[in-house]
């Protein structure tokens, strides 16, 4: 039995939180193992609390905890809580949803959002709610991003408006890092189990390397980015 047999697809409006396709759950395995390889490089070790948003079953929780925060999950489904608690009870959870969140300001040193913007909420309409992020963030915190983009196609938001929606309330941008193709050959026999698992590691490594490259959007499909926003201590700034 898979994570694909026991864990939720849809989340409460009925958007895919995971691969329906991806029957064996070895394309979500490869995908999370890349995405924690990219916040390893880029975000690096920590300390600290961090909110992993729209948080789903826990996906990343292990891969924040590992550089060193103390993690709380949250999202707007109950049902999926409950089933992220019972997995990983060493975590906090909280049932909430953005733009009211229910955390003071400055309450975390790491907020993350990750695969949250383009679907669900460019879907349903609501991605500006995610101007309510920023204020979260400790003076010397990130706010940390993962979510695609794609040129000239309206199913995408564009690259400007990651900038002008969290670089509000005294972030600034630190990096924007292409880190996975959509189109890429290689993830379609990772999904139907060709590539054997032992593999992931090195080709999480040099789809890495071989993404860092990429300087352009793409228009044919999208690429998958990270993010990294920064509030400057307090003294930096005044420097």
């Amino acid at each position: 039995m898979t994570d694909h047999d026991t864990l939720p697809i849809f989340d409460d409006n009925g958007v895919n939180i995971a691969d329906p396709h991806d029957t064996l759950g070895l394309k979500t395995k490869y995908i999370s193992l890349l995405q924690a390889k990219a916040l390893q490089k880029y975000v690096g070790q920590g300390d600290g609390k961090t909110l992993d948003v729209g948080c789903g079953y826990g996906r990343m929780c292990d891969v924040l905890a590992e550089l060193g925060y103390d993690v709380t999950g949250v999202d707007p489904s109950e049902r999926v809580l409950k089933i992220a608690a019972a997995r990983r009870p060493q975590y906090q959870w909280q049932v909430g949803s953005m733009p009211d969140l229910p955390f003071e300001d400055a309450s975390f040193d790491l907020v993350c959002l990750f695969n949250v913007i383009t679907r669900p909420l460019h879907l349903l309409k609501i991605a500006d709610v995610c101007t309510s992020l920023p204020r979260l963030v400790k003076p010397g915190g990130y706010l940390v991003v993962i979510d695609n983009l794609r040129q000239q196609d309206p199913r995408y938001l564009p690259a400007e408006w990651f900038d002008q929606t969290f670089t509000i309330n005294g972030l600034r941008p630190l990096h924007r890092i292409p880190i996975r193709s959509s189109r890429w050959p290689i993830i379609y026999l990772i999904r139907y189990g060709l590539i054997p698992t032992s593999w992931f590691d090195t080709i999480a490594n040099w789809e890495l390397k071989r993404m860092a490259k990429k300087i352009k959007i793409p228009r044919l499909s999208y690429h998958s980015y990270l993010f990294i926003y920064e509030r400057p201590c307090q003294n930096a700034s005044q420097s």
